[in-house]
């Protein structure tokens, strides 16, 4: 099965991450698929916008916490703290690419898949859609470059709620916070983001790319990221010593 597909349609790309089952959530199989499919992306010239998605049903319940992969109990902490950092290298990539990205969110957008979805540059989320945010209340800290991105669109105070508590932030509150800029009917998500595309692809492609690029490099710096690998692993592995 594969598990991220790629659609291109002209200018418009289409990336569909399905994990058939375990609620869609984020192996280390899935991290790398995800990786390279930006990388690939990151390549070609002839695609204007990338639109991400899940299921029908879920985004992604999070980072898989039974996936030894991603954790390496048994490894050396140089190991442990590489392995614990590949999905933060995935949502650099994504966060990287040149084309504008939307993420079509339908269901659960839980931490580490709710990041994913942070590093789009928009999110357009269908009716009974939603976003948690439970790496503090599970002894971590909220690594992957989710913290900057986090305060930055919904502001200091509703990112330490929204942390601090585990809200569920449901899609009406997420629209009216800036979490996400669009809602669709249940099941529309996809097709509401393509619109979106089609209208972001009607930019001249050099003009798009350079304006995307020119509003990141002053508004997307991530003053995390000098401390966020080290904190996330630090975090993980104090509370399995019960610390």
């Amino acid at each position: 099965m594969t598990v991220v597909s790629i659609e291109r349609d002209g200018p418009l790309a289409l990336v569909r991450y399905d994990r058939g089952g375990k609620a869609n959530a984020l192996n280390m199989e899935a991290i790398e698929a995800l990786t390279a499919v930006a990388d690939e992306l990151a390549d070609d010239t002839g695609v204007q916008v990338v639109v991400l998605t899940g299921t029908e049903t879920r985004f992604s319940a999070g980072v898989d916490l039974e996936d030894d992969r991603l954790w390496q109990k048994d490894a050396d902490p140089v190991v442990r703290s590489r392995a614990m950092a590949a999905g933060g290298r995935m949502c650099e990539r994504w966060l990287r690419l040149p084309q504008v990205t939307i993420a079509a969110i339908e269901g659960a957008a839980i931490g580490g898949g709710a990041i994913l979805a942070l590093a789009a540059d928009f999110r357009v989320a269908g009716e009974g859609a939603y976003f948690r945010f439970p790496e503090v209340k599970l002894g971590m800290t909220l690594g992957w470059s989710g913290l900057p991105l986090l305060s930055d669109l919904i502001g200091a105070n509703r990112a330490k709620r929204a942390l601090f508590t585990d809200q569920r932030i449901e899609v009406q509150e997420a629209l009216s916070i800036g979490l996400c800029d669009e809602v669709s009917a249940k099941g529309g998500a996809v097709d509401a983001a393509s619109a979106l595309a089609d209208k972001v692809a009607l930019c001249p492609p050099a003009a798009l790319r350079m304006t995307k690029r020119s509003i990141d490099a002053s508004l997307r710096a991530n003053w995390a990221a000098g401390f966020e690998q080290d904190q996330f692993y630090l975090s993980r592995t104090l509370t399995e010593q019960g610390g």
